[in-house]
């Protein structure tokens, strides 16, 4: 910390940070006003890093690159040796290599592939040691950077990463996702605060040589608020070291005033050589060289503006010292000379978006020359995966396309608000595509304005008003079948409310595409996977077989049409509810990594699709998780408090994991006070009623499941009615959708329906039996089981459950086979087989505990009491009381697994407890221990 006046208390937390070598990231925040020392603390921080033998990846943004896409990644990415990447994996290696140009490229890069392959980098320079990451100014760094950081950071577990950060003080939306990547207390805040004026006299003395007397020196500390740049600024303007008594108020226009009147001051050759400086993204000697007619000496000039302490020129790159200097420069440009110079420069980048925004700056008036390289930049930045930089473009490409070229001008303006989707600005892709549509007569211009706002405002929670949309777009699209089939098999994947028109749409987009003599793979891929998803909601199984072999390539499209270029979206919930969980959220995370990066206004979907499966699996954690993001990065994209979809699925997180109250708080916000209140509700609630938006149902399950657990059925059996009234009218025929059904048939016999539950399992049967799937058949007959027990027909009862429990073997669903085998102990209870009761309760106990549902675990416990132990072993929980019995027979560990209904390893774990607990070590002291094997079948 060699150069920093002052700061002992920042100096020694910067020594700690660098001091500790734990494989384990850590962050660094430094906050601070313009001005202030983040800069000059940062230098010596990297400095004390190298005399560490530290690596050092740095890079300092400034407000002209934000635009831009991976520019600021390519500066970070510029001091890795080219060893470190050529022992990555040979596709990651070329990758890095294009971005940098070490490579000629090779066509464009796809933004998840790039993430992916710096997370691979930066890891294998941290497994060597303490990395230092550091970004400067980190407000201004370009958006995909951004994204690309926000990535970065949470992949760097188990390394020895140090992430360096300064920025304003203004709250950034930026920074909020670092401090979650970071394990618990690896994340620490420097905020600088004004500097003493006896440090300010020092820094004086350091930076200009001389310091005013001290009465004026308390004087500039006042009026700077003990900003040290705007200290030395008033410093320079008080005239020197003898003058300044009779300073007044600070300027009005601040620190930038005073840069623009010490720019003023300067000689000519200085002003110019800053006035070139000032305008390029990066520039450099050679740059500005060439920019200049030769009159000017360059190398001369910088030298002037070095000695002045403006600028500072490293490995042939010229930099400010500060960007307020910059801007000073750059705004004190004569009008016509500044369009000059952007001019020039856009003719030297050989960049296509920066030459792109170079000729952007320049024009005066529309130019479809400069609109078309502004609207190709736009494509570039979006297939690179950097949505904001492209969107801008395309918004620079709209305001410079002349008026009478219409149908281009529509066409970009589509694609902007498509762009503004992607980019995670909801709001503002509605209203640029609506802007459009209501100029446009009918026809097949704006059946294409329809199509796309058809897919804004589903992904915006509008189901009804995008399926409005959709259906116009099909009636003004029937001249051009190819188009025509793309919004029948949009309408067809959106029509979630009425399988009839799903069916139907799916089959009208293959009738079109049928019609064309040469069908884009693309669009045939697609066409058939609605008709695959039609045919599952309509409850005729699930057969992703019939895709095999369809490949729809891997060719990007502009504007977007989709976020799922392969089908993923439908393909990962499709192998969800098959069973294959796992794949089908191998699959959808996938979805998550890309639009996080490159689609951020459909990344809420696709986490709440996620969460739905992990609901599936048991992962009820994971899934609020997931939903909590998908919740907050709907608020980012302008929806207060989230969309209805993920919000209801939310409460459904909470009431697995016993939240009730966070529950129906949760799912209120979606449905109202009204829905299965007290004063409102019958066991046939739900019947007369009118169908509910489908978005809702997750909420009203969740309000279901809330009155199961506090023992209301009647409020249980009018929300879960109303959901499966709706899905019924819908003509949803699958049981595996929203699993809602085994929660009111509970409900039902709970509240004395017989007859109504009877209705609901033999519908359950039936459909079941269709849709031919593994876990809606073991669904089935657990809640067959539950009514034949009302019944009192036990046998029968217990022959149900236990087909039920082998059938939800083998699938990745622990929950709900242990809801099931809890039914069976509770049969076997009845029966008075107080044994096989008490192994089917424990087991069912000890998996409830492990996925977190406290509810269900409660309600294993309560059973649990009502059978009476013989002989019970002091400190044993009901699983190893159960475990400890068996075993004391001579029961092997995989005998008593198949009996006690847990895996080997379970008995294992379970055993050598018992063991410690009552201090035995063998079977046979344990049956001394329990007295005889436990005794016979009670």
């Amino acid at each position: 910390m060699r150069t920093i006046v002052g700061r002992s208390g920042e100096r020694a937390a910067i020594e700690a940070f660098l001091a500790d070598t734990q494989p384990q990231p850590r962050a660094l925040l430094v906050e601070g006003e313009p001005g202030i020392g983040k800069t000059t603390l940062l230098r010596d921080l990297v400095a004390a890093a190298r005399d560490r033998g530290y690596p050092v990846l740095a890079c300092r943004p400034t407000r002209s690159e934000m635009d831009l896409s991976y520019v600021n990644l390519v500066e970070i990415l510029d001091d890795l040796d080219e060893q470190t990447v050529r022992d990555l994996p040979a596709p990651q290696a070329r990758l890095l290599r294009m971005v940098l140009r070490r490579e000629e490229p090779e066509g464009p890069f796809d933004s998840l592939s790039l993430n992916v392959a710096v997370v691979a980098a930066l890891r294998a320079v941290a497994a060597r040691g303490p990395m230092v990451l550091v970004i400067d100014d980190f407000q201004w760094i370009d958006n995909s950077t951004a994204r690309t950081f926000g990535y970065v950071a949470r992949r760097l577990t188990d390394t020895a990463a140090r992430i360096v950060l300064a920025t304003r003080s203004e709250p950034s939306e930026r920074i909020r996702d670092l401090p979650r990547a970071m394990p618990q207390g690896r994340f620490e805040t420097i905020r600088l605060g004004p500097v003493q004026p006896s440090e300010l006299s020092r820094i004086l003395r350091l930076m200009l040589g001389w310091a005013p007397a001290w009465p004026s020196l308390l004087r500039i500390a006042e009026l700077s608020g003990g900003n040290p740049l705007y200290a030395v600024e008033l410093a320079r303007a008080s005239g020197g070291e003898r003058s300044g008594e009779g300073l007044g108020d600070a300027p009005p226009g601040g620190l930038v005033e005073l840069a623009r009147s010490r720019v003023a001051g300067l000689p000519e050759r200085v002003r110019e050589v800053l006035e070139l400086a000032a305008v390029p993204r990066a520039p450099t000697l050679e740059l500005l060289r060439r920019l200049d007619s030769g009159a000017l000496d360059v190398s001369g000039a910088l030298a002037g503006a070095e000695r002045a302490g403006l600028v500072a020129v490293e490995r042939g790159r010229v930099r400010f010292t500060h960007p307020i200097l910059a801007a000073a420069v750059y705004g004190s440009i004569p009008a016509l000379r500044r369009q000059a110079l952007h001019r020039a420069v856009a003719m030297l980048c050989d960049d296509l978006e920066e030459r792109a925004r170079h000729l952007a700056a320049a024009a005066e008036d529309p130019d479809p020359a400069v609109a078309l390289v502004l609207a190709s930049a736009a494509e570039r930045a979006s297939v690179r995966g950097a949505p904001v930089a492209a969107a801008d473009l395309m918004r620079l490409s709209c305001e410079l396309t002349p008026a009478a070229d219409a149908e281009v001008l529509t066409l970009r303006r589509i694609a902007y608000g498509r762009l503004l989707h992607s980019a995670g600005d909801n709001p503002g892709a509605v209203a640029a595509v609506e802007a459009v549509l209501a100029e446009l007569p009918p026809g097949p211009l704006r059946a294409r304005a329809l199509f796309h706002l058809m897919y804004i405002r589903r992904l915006t929670g509008s189901l009804e008003a995008a399926l409005a949309y959709g259906m116009r777009a099909v009636d003004e699209a029937a001249d051009d079948p190819s188009f025509q089939a793309e919004v029948y098999e949009m309408v067809s994947r959106l029509s979630d409310n009425d399988i009839a028109r799903k069916l139907a749409t799916a089959r009208a987009g293959l009738a079109a595409v049928d019609r064309i003599e040469d069908p884009d793979p693309y669009l045939v891929f697609h066409t058939r996977a609605a008709l695959v998803e039609a045919e599952f909601y309509a409850g005729l199984g699930i057969h992703l077989e019939r895709l095999a072999g369809l490949d729809p390539g891997e060719r990007p499209r502009f504007p977007p049409v989709r976020t799922a270029q392969r089908g993923e979206d439908l393909i990962g919930r499709l192998l969800t509810f098959s069973g294959r969980i796992d794949e089908g959220l191998d699959v959808l995370r996938a979805m998550c990594e890309r639009a996080a990066v490159s689609y951020r206004g459909s990344l809420p979907s696709f986490l709440a699709w996620a969460a739905e499966a992990q609901i599936m699996a048991g992962r009820f954690e994971a899934a609020l998780g997931s939903l909590n993001e998908a919740i907050e990065r709907s608020e980012e994209a302008g929806s207060r408090g989230g969309y209805p979809w993920e919000v209801g699925f939310r409460a459904v997180a909470l009431a697995m994991l016993g939240r009730l109250d966070e529950a129906e708080a949760s799912a209120r916000t979606v449905v109202g006070s009204s829905v299965a209140a007290p004063s409102a509700v019958s066991a046939g609630a739900g019947e007369g009623a009118s169908p509910v938006d489908m978005d809702h149902g997750p909420a009203l399950i969740a309000l279901g499941l809330v009155a199961i657990a506090r023992g209301h059925y009647d409020q249980a059996v009018a929300a879960l009615r109303l959901v499966d009234h709706s899905k019924r009218e819908a003509g949803l025929r699958d049981p595996r959708l929203w699993m809602h059904v085994s929660d009111l048939v509970e409900a039902l016999l709970a509240a004395g329906a017989l007859e109504q539950a009877s209705e609901v399992v033999d519908r359950l049967d039936q459909e079941a039996t269709t849709s031919q799937g593994q876990w809606s058949l073991a669904m089935a007959a657990r809640c067959r089981a539950l009514l034949l027990a009302a019944r009192g027909e036990l046998d029968e009862a217990v022959a149900c459950a236990s087909h039920a429990v082998e059938s939800f073997d083998g699938l990745l669903m622990p929950f709900e086979r242990a809801r099931t085998l809890f039914v069976l102990g509770q049969l076997h209870r009845r029966r008075k087989e107080k044994k096989l009761a008490r192994a089917a309760l424990s087991s069912a106990l000890a998996t409830f505990d492990e996925v977190g549902a406290a509810v269900w675990a409660q309600r294993a416990r309560a059973e649990l009491t009502r059978i009476p132990l013989r002989q019970a072993a002091p400190g044993l929980t009901a699983t190893e009381e159960a475990v400890a019995r068996l075993a004391a027979q001579g029961l092997s560990n995989r005998e008593i697994a198949e009996r006690a209904f847990m895996s080997p390893k379970t008995v294992e774990v379970n055993l050598t407890r018992i063991y410690r607990k009552l201090g035995v070590r063998s079977r046979t002291a344990l049956a001394g221990h329990l007295g005889a094997g436990g005794g016979g079948q009670t």
